[in-house]
């Protein structure tokens, strides 16, 4: 507190590339894919999901239901944050515009008032009319400025609310994507690699290992894999391939507009400053009420 009695947080927060489009690939091209044969650098559109939620497994559709629910929650809040700003602004430098031209108003009645002798005439009446509505209209402004500005707080409290289930939302979205697509790799190499030849190459290999060696499967493994995932990282650095899912999601993480750092640490003082809020907006009520 400071030694107006006003929370010095409370006071802080207050001011505070086209894309060509291939067709599905067959199983050999599929193969080919997996293990290693460059693509040319291309870009592949993944056409077989172009139909977005309707064909994607319940859980992926959820999710990326509740991101774009929490995603519209959080843009709405952080708008309603923007137009309140800029709504306050916009008063300070109106009633700047009009304590001027009350001061002008004051001074043009007083010149006229001294130069009519008192004589009260309809243009000093006008006059006199007119500064005191000049006078009354900057002092309005103060009252407006002051409830916009616990609006202003509201909003960041709300934003500090919405921004978490917003980014929370789009990690579960981008990981339920991964592991669908993780998903399709997996049967594609099943499909594609696990074969006859294959099996029995590394049942004769196994054998013979054996006859020398325990570790017989990891040794396989690890000859396998170290090829296969060779060749993909190639592959994959040489990929560019754009789906419509993952453009919705978004490979950027959610920025997080509206919150503000001195409220986001501290649960204490959210509701210390939610508390004061609510006060100080009673408080303005009952002036309101009173006057």
């Amino acid at each position: 507190m400071n030694s107006s009695g006003k929370s010095i947080v409370f006071e802080c927060v207050a001011k505070g590339n086209n894309s060509s489009v291939v067709p599905p690939i067959s199983k050999p091209a599929s193969m080919a894919l997996l293990c290693g044969c460059p693509q040319n650098g291309s870009t592949l559109t993944d056409i077989g999901d172009a139909t977005m939620n309707k064909d994607l497994p319940d859980n992926l559709a959820q999710k990326l239901k509740a991101l774009n629910e929490a995603r519209t929650a959080h843009n709405q809040n952080a708008q309603a944050l923007t137009d309140v700003a800029a709504g306050i602004a916009r008063c300070h430098q109106q009633k700047k515009d009009t304590e001027v031209e009350s001061y002008e108003a004051e001074s043009q009645w007083r010149t006229l008032f001294r130069t009519l002798r008192g004589e009260i005439t309809p243009e000093l009446q006008a006059q006199h009319h007119s500064r005191i509505a000049k006078r009354e209209l900057a002092k309005e402004f103060d009252g407006l400025i002051e409830e916009m500005e616990l609006d202003k707080i509201e909003l960041h409290l709300k934003c500090g609310n919405t921004a978490p289930q917003q980014e929370a939302a789009h990690k579960s979205a981008m990981r339920a994507f991964a592991e669908y697509q993780m998903g399709k790799a997996v049967d594609a190499f099943n499909a594609a690699v696990i074969n006859t030849d294959i099996i029995n190459a590394c049942v004769l290999a196994q054998q013979a290992y054996g006859v020398y060696q325990d570790d017989t499967k990891e040794v396989i493994e690890k000859r396998l894999m170290g090829a296969f995932w060779g060749q993909l990282k190639v592959s994959m650095a040489l990929q560019k391939i754009e789906h419509p899912v993952l453009k919705e999601i978004s490979l950027q993480r959610p920025t997080a507009s509206g919150v503000l750092k001195e409220l986001q640490d501290s649960p204490a003082c959210r509701m210390k400053v939610a508390k004061e809020v609510a006060e100080k907006r009673k408080a303005l009520q009952q002036k309101g009420g009173k006057s």
